[in-house]
């Protein structure tokens, strides 16, 4: 059986996303002002990572490079909240609604960590599992919250 796309086909639904390019620009207006406030973070984070051909493993990140990130984390985190709540409210792409609240939870929770290993002077490596643990976490609840989202439209359909 040959399946017909519908309205709920993930190629219709990217062709009508108006808050695709939103977003996006906000993207880009976080990391201006992010890199504003920080002048010299990229020539800090190029002499970062000349340290490592230096010491010959990486270091743990100085706090004048992790507080950029955490400020971005947060920032970027708000904004997809915001976001998954404009794509409900106005039912604009509204699949992508779940996606966004967990990412946006994710970011905030994950700007808490960095904030908590610079103050704890932690370890870093701890950092990116929590990441790569939390990225998995977020990615699987948005989703299976898509899917019951496209479920629930088919059937009201």
């Amino acid at each position: 059986m040959i399946r017909q796309s519908n309205r709920y086909s993930r190629r219709v639904y990217r062709e009508h996303d108006p808050l695709g390019p939103v977003s996006f620009g906000i993207f880009l207006i976080i990391v201006a002002v992010i890199a504003l406030a920080n002048p010299n973070l990229p020539g800090q984070f190029i002499d970062y990572l000349k340290s490592f051909g230096e010491v010959g493993y990486p270091l743990p990140a100085p706090e004048h490079i992790l507080r950029p990130v955490a400020e971005f984390c947060l920032l970027f985190g708000v904004w997809l909240i915001v976001l998954a709540s404009l794509r409900i409210s106005f039912r604009l792409g509204t699949w992508s609604a779940p996606g966004d609240m967990c990412g946006g939870i994710f970011l905030i929770v994950f700007n808490y960590l960095i904030l908590d290993a610079i103050r704890k002077h932690g370890d870093i490596g701890v950092l990116i599992a929590y990441f790569i643990i939390g990225l998995g976490i977020s990615t699987l609840v948005g989703g299976i919250g898509r899917s019951m989202i496209r479920r629930q439209a088919i059937k009201s359909e």
